[in-house]
């Protein structure tokens, strides 16, 4: 199952960097990344506060099962000219085989 999912990666995913919280180089994979598409009245993209607009958009990640986002720790996704946190990740498995990994980002503030 994992190469029929490698081969769909290829073709339609894109390339993003993973950069682990010890500050190698960066990783490059394919992964499926869109934004999180809400639909209550009352979601905005960036939210005002004292201090400034906030950011509060959020994306799914769908990667191939090496990618292992849950080990991160304070690195993050980079695509697109953007910097993505990961807030939440599951690894995803067909029987005893891991298929992919599925995660929700978070666009990282730029300091």
């Amino acid at each position: 199952m994992t190469g029929q999912w490698q081969q769909i990666l290829s073709k339609y995913g894109q390339n993003i960097t993973l950069y682990r919280q010890d500050g190698e180089e960066g990783t490059v994979c394919r992964a499926f990344l869109q934004p999180v598409m809400e639909q209550s009245a009352d979601f905005f993209q960036q939210l005002p506060t004292p201090l400034g607009l906030v950011r509060r958009d959020r994306w799914i990640c769908l990667g191939g099962p090496d990618m292992t986002l849950d080990q991160l720790g304070d690195g993050y996704i980079a695509w697109g000219g953007e910097t993505f946190t990961v807030r939440s990740a599951q690894p995803v498995y067909l029987g005893e085989e891991l298929v992919y990994w599925w995660g929700l980002l978070a666009v990282r503030e730029q300091a």
